[in-house]
């Protein structure tokens, strides 16, 4: 039986296409590389942990009960982020009774700038950074999912006009574009 580590020198690719197979440790891969980041993930969309809990545990039932039914893929994370973001949205459609407030999501993404680019950019003084938090902040709730999707976890423009179900590719450069429009104008001010 191989163990997880075995799996690591697969790309994305490989690694779905033998787990799409029936390979167990390929599964169990998947599972443990990228269940905490996509924790993270949904905790940017909700607060709710069960709910998140209960969305991952479904997604990893749903994608071993169809695995050989599901479509190839270069980018294993940008499937499962796609995935859970979608099964999170449904639940809060389906549950809105059960005290799920779609409203947490307008604070989807509350962008951080993270510490190693905090120690990269160490020319940058506090006050800078505090306007750069404040400006994220007055981004729309699309601008920030975007800039969180694009910057932050490397997804492409096609990517990213996917996940967030836009019709056009155009639609998503246009988004990022005039996010950084606004907090270059924000910052200037």
């Amino acid at each position: 039986k191989e163990s997880t580590n075995y799996w690591s020198k697969y790309n994305d690719s490989e690694l779905w296409e033998a787990f799409k197979a029936g390979h167990e440790g390929a599964f169990n891969h998947i599972y443990s590389t990228y269940f905490i980041t996509l924790f993270r993930y949904g905790n940017r969309i909700t607060q709710h942990r069960e709910l998140i809990l209960d969305c991952i545990q479904d997604l990893f039932i749903d994608l071993r009960e169809n695995c050989t039914s599901l479509v190839p893929t270069a980018s294993i994370k940008y499937f499962l982020f796609s995935c859970l973001r979608n099964k999170i949205l449904y639940q809060f459609r389906k549950c809105k009774e059960k005290s799920y407030d779609l409203l947490d999501i307008q604070e989807f993404l509350d962008i951080q700038v993270s510490h190693e680019v905090n120690l990269i950019n160490q020319s940058i003084d506090s006050e800078k950074e505090s306007k750069l938090q404040q400006s994220l902040k007055k981004l729309s709730v699309r601008q920030k999912e975007a800039i969180y999707y694009y910057f932050y976890q490397g997804f492409s423009y096609k990517q990213l006009a996917s996940i967030m179900k836009l019709k056009h590719i155009k639609s998503a450069r246009n988004i990022i574009y005039k996010a950084i429009i606004k907090l270059k104008k924000d910052i200037k001010h």
